[in-house]
């Protein structure tokens, strides 16, 4: 299914796949560690994850989703909130479909920084 919505996002530091895991579920989301990856349950009818973690010796990616620049927008504030919460430096930009950027989500991110 081709969604209509997708992120783009960083993290200035990422922690350990393991770590990740624990600050997720520790905030009450439930999550699926897989062998290189982050899944996590957002609902909001959207896909989130953090991808190729230790699969090769680049940072991890952002993965997500969904159907709505609006339901991608809220599943982006869940994590968000949990990153901000554990104050990890990040920021996630929502598009839509046209593609323009239909929100932007950040904490402690430089405004210049690109």
């Amino acid at each position: 299914m081709d969604r209509s919505a997708w992120i783009a996002g960083e993290l200035a530091e990422w922690p350990t796949k393991t770590v990740m895991a624990q600050i997720l579920q520790q905030a009450g989301l439930r999550v699926h560690v897989g062998e290189y990856s982050v899944q996590i349950d957002v609902g909001e009818g959207a896909d989130f994850s953090f991808e190729e973690y230790g699969g090769d010796p680049g940072d991890p990616v952002i993965c997500a989703d969904a159907d709505t620049a609006e339901n991608l927008m809220g599943a982006a504030k869940i994590v968000s909130d949990v990153l901000a919460n554990a104050k990890l430096r990040h920021r996630f930009e929502i598009y839509d479909h046209r593609p323009d950027m239909a929100g932007y989500l950040h904490y402690d991110w430089p405004p210049n920084h690109e």
